[in-house]
């Protein structure tokens, strides 16, 4: 005969029995796909319409516009990648290399042929009168002898009126570095001061100098070559950076950028301009006290933007790029065939109706004038634009700045 407590015992342990799960069903497994493919569709979308319009796929055929009066700056420059106006002595500083040897070297573009021709290694720093329409290449005093000179993004600090701190981004073959260079408005030499190496900076593109011996740096890839750096290149995926560098602090200033390019500042530098080439964007960002940078605005473009530059009279950045980059990645791959790459600039000024900015298209061209252009700075006193091209013969063209713009 069972006890009272043997039957409270048995009561409370069926009392204890785990209710069952509900069985998964059909149908539970086809929501569960429906949703998967519909994240994929929404993905694959995003990243098909971002890739059509940034390789400029069914733009059609690019009609030269505003080019009235433009004309190739005489005396063989080639390849000069980015322009820094100096305006007070209405000076422009530039790099130039051989266009047919960026084919060969040039990491930006995961060209690394180190044993490609000496001319790949040799090229020009470039300082032009926007006044007079002539050049001098400068000799670099006390760059040790046999220095790789592959130049690409330039910065530079103002430290007097006519003292220039510049700082030129250097695709060496032992690796690319920051070389300090000064100079003083009036002289025949640019001075060759030290090279910055660090190991955040390892896939330099272009520089906005904040001091005598700092500046923000953008990183153009995460991966130098390789799997993945194709991995990164057709998945246009933001794996890129900018650094801030001082003597006394290197960090990420700012992060997951899909192939950060060209910066540069407004005047005060409280405002900074980023472009981001696979992005087809300029990211306007600010900088915080620890020089860190955070979203101000995110402007969406139509072409493979390059390189900014400020023109502080109209408090605008002018920005230029590649309309067809299909057309220059295919082009790179042709060995002694000139490349022609149609190009456009736009300037990016504040909307005063609608607020935040607007984009217009000021200059564009076919490819046989401008082509590959990279840059385009302003010179607002003397009416003259010159675009920078990075895979031309034509270095640099000069250009009235278009009625109106």
């Amino acid at each position: 005969m069972a006890t009272d407590s043997t039957k409270l015992k048995k009561a409370s342990t069926a009392g204890s029995t785990k209710p069952t799960a509900p069985k998964t069903t059909k149908k539970d497994y086809i929501r569960v796909g429906v949703a998967i493919v519909a994240i994929t569709v929404a993905l694959t979308q995003n990243f098909i319409r971002n890739a059509v319009t940034d390789l400029g796929l069914f733009l059609g055929d690019i009609q030269p516009f505003n080019t009235a009066g433009c004309e190739v700056v005489p005396g063989g420059l080639e390849a000069c990648e980015d322009i820094h106006l100096h305006r007070e002595s209405g000076l422009a500083f530039m790099t130039c290399g051989h266009a047919e040897m960026r084919k060969e070297w040039f990491p930006p573009m995961a060209k690394m042929n180190a044993s490609a021709a000496d001319a790949a290694f040799q090229d020009k720093f470039v300082i032009y009168n926007v006044a007079t329409g002539k050049y001098e290449e400068m000799e670099l005093a006390g760059l040790p002898n046999g220095t790789d000179r592959v130049f690409h993004g330039l910065g530079i600090h103002e430290r007097s009126p006519t003292e220039l701190t510049i700082f030129a981004v250097n695709h060496r073959r032992g690796g690319s570095v920051v070389e300090v260079l000064e100079y003083t408005v009036g002289d025949k030499v640019v001075q060759y001061k030290e090279t910055i190496r660090h190991e955040l900076i390892h896939t330099p593109n272009d520089i906005l100098a904040t001091g005598p011996r700092s500046f923000y740096v953008s990183n153009d890839h995460k991966y130098k070559d390789g799997a993945m750096r194709e991995y990164e290149e057709s998945l246009r995926r933001p794996l890129s950076n900018v650094i801030y560098y001082s003597p006394e602090s290197t960090h990420i200033a700012y992060d997951k950028v899909a192939s950060a390019n060209g910066i540069t500042s407004n005047s005060d530098q409280s405002l900074i301009y980023l472009s981001a080439c696979h992005g087809g964007a300029l990211h306007i960002l600010r900088p915080t006290p620890d020089h860190t940078l955070v979203d101000q605005e995110y402007i969406k473009l139509d072409f493979y933007n390059d390189n900014p530059s400020y023109d502080p009279e109209t408090d605008s950045v002018f920005l230029t790029g590649h309309v067809k980059p299909l057309t220059l990645t295919v082009g790179l791959k042709k060995k002694g065939v000139q490349l022609d790459g149609p190009s456009k600039v736009v300037k990016i000024s504040k909307d005063v109706v609608g607020g935040g900015h607007k984009v217009e298209t000021v200059l564009e061209d076919d490819g046989k004038l401008i082509s590959t252009g990279t840059v385009a700075a302003v010179d607002r006193k003397r009416g003259v634009m010159l675009i920078g091209t990075a895979f031309s013969n034509r270095g640099v063209v000069r250009c009235p700045i278009p009625q109106g713009v």
